[in-house]
């Protein structure tokens, strides 16, 4: 029986087994909190970290509030999960933060630091595509009909790892086939013994992943991205992803409202970019300037 990936999982809700409406999974580190601990410097950190020390993205837990309370007049409690190669020591931080920004969740996986080091395996330990697409693979056993939205970020390789996942789900491959996806991708041989065996596991219908945001933490050109189109959406901040999920029909006016309000309070977005986020989000089709209209109250309109 194939090495399974060391992971500590927190799942604190049991959908029903065949639950085919929306799941939202994201990443942290740069994706919803500006620190991170993908380092072993800063995991030696961890025992001098408070939750009220951690800086959360502007609009984030605006976003994550609004997709967990859904479009709809009642309070919709969306399911909502985060997967962060951040290690299980950091759990009580987390929920902390997240209970203070307001954020209910699901559940959490985490990347387990100390089994990997235990077993000596470094290289292993920096695949981070192999860790994404095992935890994502993993989750989907317990939600295999689930429509998928995955947030991620541009620091790492998300949009490889979550677009390679989302190929593994969709796509009818042999496990040959799927191996060489995987090593297309430089994931380890170790880690893509894994992922075939949950992929092996998973029932032959399958829900899809309908979309993947990227934070563009470092300031990539979104046109770096278009190998992924169009399921991937590349987005500059919390305000643009706002809008792109009220285009979906997924969050609702007071969402994109309280994103504004955040990015109006916050000394890191200057209130005079928000006409240019706004363009640009029309611009590359983030967001209808149909939908855009409909939220007139809220915004000044480009």
């Amino acid at each position: 029986m194939p090495e399974e990936y060391p992971l500590q999982i927190d799942d604190q809700r049991t959908l029903p087994e065949r639950y085919t409406g929306p799941v939202f999974i994201w990443d942290i580190d740069k994706t919803y909190l500006s620190t991170h601990f993908s380092s072993l410097q800063g995991l030696s950190r961890i025992p001098l970290e408070f939750a009220v020390d951690k800086q959360a993205i502007t609009g984030m837990p605006e976003v994550l509030r609004g997709i967990r309370r859904g479009p709809g007049q009642g309070y919709g409690c969306v399911p909502l999960y985060f997967v962060t190669a951040s290690p299980p020591q950091l759990r009580g931080v987390l929920e902390n933060k997240m209970m203070l920004d307001g954020v209910e969740f699901d559940g959490i996986t985490f990347k387990d630091w100390w089994r990997l080091m235990k077993k000596g395996r470094p290289k292993r330990f920096m695949d981070q595509v192999g860790f994404k697409v095992c935890a994502l693979l993993d989750g989907r056993q317990r939600r295999p009909l689930a429509k998928e939205y995955l947030f991620g970020d541009d620091a790492e390789s998300d949009a490889a790892a979550f677009s390679l996942y989302a190929s593994l789900v969709h796509e009818k491959l042999s496990a040959e086939e799927a191996a060489d996806r995987m090593a297309g991708t430089g994931m380890r041989e170790d880690n893509q013994r894994c992922a075939l065996a949950l992929l092996d596991r998973l029932p032959e219908k399958r829900g899809t992943v309908k979309r993947i945001f990227i934070h563009l933490e470092k300031r990539t050109p979104p046109e770096q991205f278009e190998p992924f189109a169009p399921l991937v959406t590349p987005v500059r901040d919390g305000m643009q992803l706002g809008l792109a999920l009220f285009g979906l029909g997924l969050v609702d006016e007071e969402t994109v409202r309280q994103c504004r309000v955040a990015i109006a309070l916050s000394e890191l977005e200057p209130v005079a970019d928000l006409e240019t986020l706004l363009k640009d989000a029309v611009d590359r089709r983030l967001i209808s300037r149909q939908k855009l209209r409909r939220l007139e109250s809220v915004l000044p309109l480009p």
